[in-house]
């Protein structure tokens, strides 16, 4: 029969052994994840489609608040820009066999955050009206007045109100600041045409905007 003394001792022995496997664990977890962070995307995106799942984690990561971002300004609804956002991840984890690296796989992250985006806005029934009064002249460009405080959550809204591609293309050229060739690999259509849509948004913008004063 073991004693106090000797209960105690193994007590101790076995919160060892325990402690021991948790630190094990967690060294495994911190070395795996500073590893996976040292990954390019597309390193990260073969190890994936060699059947891990991990190095997904680290993709969603880097690239979550951006998307979820893109979302907002498309949807401008928080509740469905997370939605869409986790939707995006979860239709590029299935398709993720499908990515060739011939485009960075951000651009063909936003390329399927848009279509999600563009698809979810045809089932919308019209909602109710988006503009608000404004009080200074409607000669100023949208793009300047986007990149005026004053007006930026204005013009936001506004872009409610523009046709689908136009949309597209004024929110990932303006809003997002990517380069007419991106949006175009992103979209899928021409450079030209991402030009020529993007023209019609800046000109259909400061339509609606003048209607307003």
């Amino acid at each position: 029969m073991k004693t106090k003394i000797e209960k105690t001792s193994a007590l101790k022995d076995s919160q060892k052994r325990k402690n021991k496997e948790v630190f094990h664990r967690v060294n495994e977890f911190t070395e795996k994840l500073s590893k996976y962070r040292e990954l390019s995307d597309n390193e990260l995106v073969k190890l994936v489609q060699a059947g891990e799942a991990e190095p997904f984690d680290e993709l969603v990561r880097r690239h979550q608040v951006k998307i979820h971002d893109l979302c907002y300004k498309m949807l401008r609804n928080y509740d469905d820009a997370k939605d869409l956002a986790q939707e995006t991840f979860l239709k590029a984890y299935r398709k993720i066999n499908k990515f060739a690296g011939r485009s960075k796989f951000s651009t063909w992250l936003y390329r399927i955050a848009v279509n999600n985006c563009l698809n979810f806005i045809k089932k919308q029934r019209p909602t109710e009206e988006l503009f608000e009064e404004i009080t200074s002249s409607g000669k100023d460009d949208p793009v300047q007045k986007y990149k005026s405080k004053k007006f930026r959550e204005m013009i936001k809204r506004t872009v409610a109100k523009l046709p689908e591609v136009q949309r597209a293309v004024f929110t990932l050229r303006t809003l997002e600041d990517l380069s007419y060739q991106e949006v175009s690999e992103i979209l899928r259509k021409p450079v030209s045409t991402i030009k020529v849509n993007h023209h019609l948004a800046v000109k259909n913008l400061r339509n609606y905007l003048r209607q307003k004063i």
